[in-house]
């Protein structure tokens, strides 16, 4: 802008020292004097019509980009990705390795009793290094209410071929559906996770195994992302009861296996666009124990399995998100256990009032829909649940939220009826750091 109004000045006085050039040959030395100081005068005058002109244009730029930015397909970290900690925000990078983490805080209150509670949920330290440009490895530590529970989340060692080429061994995060692998508290906008992703995927579902992961670029718009992982898989804990299956009291352990058949999960997630995305995946494998006499206390042959399928899907225009969920479970049970299980989730995410609040430039307001709906027996009644739950939230920035969530349920009972809602309502807070 600065150069185009110096431009102008140059050809204005060149143009006017031109015109009166004749003139200045007939005319006394003083009058040319007064010219000169005319069009210097002049000058002036078009140079600062030329700055205002400038700031002008340049404020109707300003604000036509940032309107263009509000309504412009807006990427969602939560898309177009594979599991581990890259990309993630970190608080220090240096010599070939990056420290950060997550906590959340939680306030919940039972609007049915008198009960009101703080949690300190979760304290997500993370760890990255880069070994050499094509071996990392990546670790998640995860202390909940206050340390009382501590257990490595995730923690592999990658090794890459090519994008659509990767080794990874470790305790890995399951890729069974797209909740498992984008659960950190300050990506979600609802503060309880979804029913599905508690019961049917019993999100965080961390196991020990190897396999491969990549990203395959079928055309110019579109991405392919898959992961492919044998890993110790659920054991027989996921029978609680005779009459009960509980596939989250069922999750394997990452020290050794309760049989000698390993479990394989994977899944292929597809964007044929900036901002949409779906997948498919399946967890399956023996989950009955070697042992001859737990199986005999439990009822088991030995060579039960469990199968679990899911899809999902994200969609991102403007201002709006949609995104959901589903999850199929069946198994081998014992007599008189359930043996298949559904579950889903649909939720929609509105930002508004970018910038309102002026302390902080780049926050923003998301009001969230969601609602979802299990059934742990699907071939009996009294074994549904149903969830609404409504919130608002706001960002000062990507990395920190602040939530409000309304919290209603509706519980089945044995005749096939829903009693009275039960709501909560939960404050909490989440931040990267």
């Amino acid at each position: 802008m600065v150069t185009t109004k110096r431009t102008f000045s140059f050809l204005a006085l060149a143009l006017a020292l031109t015109l009166a050039a004749p003139a200045a040959a007939q005319e006394p030395r003083d009058t040319l004097e007064a010219q000169v100081e005319e069009l210097r005068r002049r000058i002036e005058d078009l140079e600062l019509l030329l700055a205002q002109q400038g700031e002008l244009i340049e404020g109707r730029l300003l604000a036509q980009m940032e309107a263009e930015q509000r309504a412009a397909v807006v990427p969602d970290q939560r898309q177009r990705a594979v599991s581990g900690i890259y990309g993630r925000p970190f608080v220090w990078k240096g010599g070939g390795a990056a420290v950060g983490g997550y906590v959340d805080l939680e306030l919940e209150a039972a609007l049915e009793s008198d009960e009101v509670t703080f949690d300190q949920h979760r304290l997500i330290p993370f760890i990255f290094a880069e070994i050499t440009d094509r071996i990392h490895f990546g670790t998640e530590l995860e202390f909940e209410h206050g340390a009382s529970e501590i257990k490595v989340e995730f923690a592999a060692l990658d090794v890459s071929f090519a994008d659509w080429l990767n080794v990874r061994g470790g305790i890995l995060l399951a890729p069974l559906g797209k909740f498992n692998l984008i659960h950190d508290s300050p990506v979600n906008d609802l503060t309880e996770r979804p029913l599905v992703n508690r019961q049917i995927i019993p999100t965080t579902l961390s196991e020990a195994g190897i396999g491969l992961f990549g990203t395959a670029y079928p055309s110019r718009n579109s991405v392919l992302t898959y992961e492919a992982y044998v890993v110790n898989g659920f054991d027989a804990g996921l029978l609680t009861e005779p009459a009960e299956t509980r596939l989250r009291e069922g999750r394997g352990s990452v020290e050794s296996d309760n049989n000698a058949e390993k479990s394989v999960v994977a899944r292929i997630g597809f964007s044929p666009v900036l901002g949409v995305e779906v997948g498919a995946s399946a967890h399956h494998g023996v989950y009955a124990p070697d042992d001859a006499t737990e199986r005999a206390d439990l009822g088991l042959a030995g060579d039960e399995k469990l199968t679990i399928a899911a899809a999902d899907a994200i969609v991102t225009r403007g201002p709006v998100e949609l995104l959901g969920e589903a999850a199929w479970a069946s198994l081998d049970a014992p007599a008189g256990a359930p043996d298949s299980q559904f579950g889903y989730y649909a939720q929609a995410n509105v930002h508004f009032g970018h910038g309102a609040i002026g302390l902080f430039p780049n926050s923003v307001f998301t009001a969230v829909g969601r609602w979802g709906e299990i059934d742990l027996d699907s071939g009996a009644d009294g074994a549904r649940q149903r969830r609404l739950t409504l919130g608002l939230n706001w960002r000062p920035v990507e990395e920190t939220v602040f939530k409000l969530d309304l919290l209603t349920d509706w519980f089945q009972d044995a005749e096939g009826d829903f009693g009275d809602a039960e709501q909560k309502i939960f404050f909490s807070l989440a931040s990267y750091f």
